[in-house]
């Protein structure tokens, strides 16, 4: 665990936590872009190889037959299979708001509009590892069904080849039926490049480790993806009357997701930090997953004193977090103070374990300071916006001099003659 004072920070200390040095991709992108390369030169054969020495893969079709996807929904308990169902609504409802207004218009030279057209084929990757991630099925797959997507594919690391029930439970209530138990840098190079069993698709979204991070900014110049969605983090501003068992708790939730996580404590008051420190401390020594969070914790585990709520918050913008809790009095009052953050959680109810599973809003969120300059993944990912016009005689000639000006200012006369030309065969 680390503590400081803002304003007694040196500017190396500061741009270090900012700058997230601990997470690096150079080192992952190295294996990343050979493991690519063999996937675009060897095909389904680089797959089983990688998938055998990563994820324990014994042979085996490399698409789930749609069956197992379909049965999957008789596996789970009755319990996770309702607790998905409600969760699919929310979301679904959320994302829903989402979608974009086609318009169309006429002025005096003609008529103009948007339109809102879906991608074709995207691939989602679901995290593996330590945990079934079904939640992030949910997260990714509704706003690409919501936005009319025909073909959404998924890609999971498949242990021994198999897929977690759970997983393939939640893309069945999602309508997805193609599922690959494949993960790591290999899916995304099959998602990117294709391959005999997976056909390329035209966007990868979806949350990984640092090889799939690395995998997917080596892929991004041939296929779309979303954005870096890297190591978890929270970063909570708090006041005195934060209850720091509440804070502590939400710290070790971020924990827990990977060694390097990070969970940053922003507050005014010094007794709120010692005694969540020590709750935290408590709660680490009995955690179910101490083994990651002891790790984490260490450099991942941040405690940061400022003079006042103000500069709280511009700290915060500064680091720009995933998740930003805002643990005070009036909390809506420091919204719109708010400019960089991949989501919002206000009040002492809003723990970010709401927004991770069910309140509706996505949990897939740049990282690493990205949300400076992006935002978390919405319907708008999945749709292409169209701009159409067509102009009337009368418009063209209304509008040709324009043009001619224009571009012959920018020395393309090639332009200014098209407008012309256009005018000219105007009827008198």
């Amino acid at each position: 665990m680390l503590t400081f004072r803002l304003n007694e920070m040196s500017d190396a200390q500061l741009r270090a936590i900012v700058s997230r040095e601990d997470v690096d991709l150079i080192g992952p992108m190295r294996l990343a872009r050979k493991i690519i390369d063999d996937v675009r030169r060897q095909g389904d054969g680089a797959l089983r190889k990688y998938a055998r020495r990563f994820d324990g893969f014994k042979g085996g079709p490399l698409t789930l037959p749609e069956d197992d996807v379909r049965s999957s929904v008789d596996e789970v308990s009755k319990e996770v299979l309702d607790a998905l169902k409600v969760s699919k609504r929310r979301i679904e409802a959320f994302h829903k708001r989402q979608m974009p207004r086609s318009f169309e218009y006429t002025d005096a030279t003609g008529l103009l509009g948007l339109r809102t057209v879906p991608l074709d084929r995207v691939g989602v990757y679901v995290p593996g590892g330590t945990a079934a991630y079904m939640s992030s099925v949910l997260m990714a797959c509704i706003p690409a069904r919501v936005a009319g997507v025909e073909e959404t594919v998924i890609c999971t690391p498949g242990k021994s080849g198999q897929v977690p029930d759970e997983i393939l439970a939640a893309a069945e209530l999602c309508g997805v039926r193609e599922v690959h138990p494949i993960g790591g840098a290999q899916s995304v190079a099959a998602m990117a490049y294709g391959t005999n069993s997976i056909r390329k698709v035209q966007k990868i979204v979806g949350p990984g480790g640092a090889f799939v991070s690395a995998a997917k900014l080596l892929v991004r110049n041939d296929c779309e993806i979303d954005f870096l969605a890297g190591p978890s983090e929270v970063l909570i501003i708090a006041d005195d009357k934060a209850d720091p068992e509440l804070l502590a708790l939400d710290m070790l939730a971020q924990l827990e997701h990977d060694p390097l996580a990070r969970a940053l404590l922003v507050t005014t008051n010094e007794e709120v930090l010692e005694r969540t420190k020590t709750e935290l401390e408590r709660k680490l020594a009995r955690a179910d997953r101490r083994d990651i969070t002891m790790v984490s914790s260490d450099r991942g585990a941040i405690f940061v004193v400022v003079d006042d709520i103000s500069e709280a918050v511009d700290f915060s913008n500064e680091y720009a977090p995933e998740h930003l809790l805002i643990d005070v009095e009036g909390p809506m009052q420091l919204l719109d103070l708010v400019r960089s953050a991949g989501s919002v959680f206000l009040g002492r109810y809003s723990s970010v374990a709401f927004g991770d599973y069910c309140s509706g809003t996505n949990h897939i969120l740049p990282t690493k300071g990205v949300a400076a300059v992006k935002s978390s993944l919405t319907v708008y990912d999945f749709l292409k916006l169209i701009p159409y016009q067509q102009l009337t005689a009368l418009g063209a000639r209304r509008l040709s001099k324009i043009v001619e000006t224009l571009a012959r200012s920018e020395g393309l006369p090639a332009h200014a003659e098209a407008a012309l030309a256009r005018a000219k065969k105007v009827r008198k």
